[in-house]
């Protein structure tokens, strides 16, 4: 991705006086997705790995020492998941659904609508397609 035109402010959002690219609020999004689907599957892994870890233990004490490392990853690995849904899930309930645009062309947000924009990424496809025959 180039970084001019993340920079790029014709397209824009003005959220509480701070003007934003929405490509930035695209680039964020796309982190929390990552986080969202990486840090449960590498909780999973690394538990997947101390419960073979116990299965090949000897002794009872080990044997009891790397289930619980493996109950306490999938504990974090939902923990994780839960807590970026619930997020989501709140933004998406507290925003607002309209924004307003200025003549130059940027558009006006309340705090809740930028956050909601970080959060889901906003569609900067702006072509519309012409329907008519």
């Amino acid at each position: 991705m180039n970084l001019l035109y993340i920079l790029d402010v014709s397209d824009s959002t003005l959220c509480e006086g701070i003007l934003v690219p929405n490509a930035l609020f695209n680039v964020v999004s796309t982190i929390i997705t990552g986080i969202k689907i990486v840090v449960p599957i590498l909780l999973i892994i690394w538990g997947m790995l101390d419960f073979t870890k116990s299965v090949v233990a000897k002794k009872e004490e080990d044997i009891k020492k790397y289930q619980k490392a493996f109950v306490s990853r999938l504990i974090s690995a939902l923990i994780v998941f839960l807590i970026i849904f619930i997020v989501q899930l709140a933004v998406n309930l507290v925003s607002g659904v309209e924004d307003q645009t200025n003549p130059d062309g940027t558009t006006v947000s309340d705090i809740w609508s930028c956050s909601k924009k970080f959060i889901n990424g906003v569609d900067t496809n702006n072509e519309t397609e012409d329907t008519t025959e």
